[in-house]
């Protein structure tokens, strides 16, 4: 007798926002630790503060602003219509304002202490840790060919049996598709009109929706092989 196969299956954790505050955390202690160094010079160390404050500013963004794929290319037009508009307006116009403006950016020393941003990636990191933690016994979910197991620390583990035959990934926020990979996973009935599960903030999803729709067909498959058998038994039995 051939042994049977254990059914593939696969984990996933649904995380809050704060999930997308790891780049703060990795150049923190980076640009922290170049800075100790004492190698850079004053040009070098504004480089290095200009770009954390950059990475801040776009950790910001994405924790707060939801950017679909549409917003996202509006963004970019308007920010290089706007670029080439004033040096349009400089160039032709002569108008000084914006350079003004951008000389007295150029002149900001901006430094940030390397003490700063140590400080805060390590309490960054402690959050993180917890967040971790806590999503791990909370919003985890684990992916069978027969069922989706939601798993709750301190209650009934919640199962969605094999109603749920459609997967749909979705990336609403182009943010969150570059810093995590992630996304929004939807689960619905057989006939597809109506939604069993939402899981949001799959870290890596676009890496892992095939391995997922995988493991979910069979659900469908299986069902249809069943649905065969009860109509052949029955008709044995007429």
């Amino acid at each position: 007798m051939a042994l049977s196969k254990k059914p593939a299956s696969i984990t996933i954790f649904s995380f809050p926002p704060f999930l997308y505050v790891w780049p703060v955390i990795v150049f923190g202690f980076l640009f922290a630790g170049i800075q100790s160094m004492e190698l850079l010079g004053d040009n070098g160390l504004r480089a290095v503060a200009w770009t954390y404050l950059a990475i801040m500013s776009l950790v910001l963004i994405t924790m707060g602003v939801d950017l679909n794929l549409r917003a996202s290319i509006f963004c970019l037009v308007l920010f290089f219509c706007s670029w080439f508009g004033i040096l349009w307006l400089q160039g032709v116009k002569e108008i000084k304002f914006f350079g003004t403006i951008g000389a007295f950016i150029r002149e900001i020393d901006l430094t940030i202490p390397s003490s700063f941003m140590a400080t805060l990636s390590f309490i960054l990191l402690f959050i993180y840790l917890i967040m971790l933690f806590m999503a791990y016994f909370n919003d985890r979910y684990r992916i069978t060919h027969n069922e989706i197991e939601h798993h709750v620390f301190g209650y009934k583990e919640d199962a969605i049996g094999r109603g749920a035959k459609r997967v749909r990934a979705e990336y609403t926020d182009m943010l969150e598709l570059l810093i995590c990979g992630s996304g929004t996973i939807r689960l619905f009935s057989a006939t597809g009109n109506k939604e069993l599960l939402v899981i949001q903030n799959v870290p890596l999803l676009v890496f892992r929706k095939r391995k997922i729709s995988r493991i979910l067909e069979t659900v469908a498959i299986e069902t249809m092989q069943m649905e065969e058998e009860y109509e052949e038994t029955d008709e044995g039995d007429n």
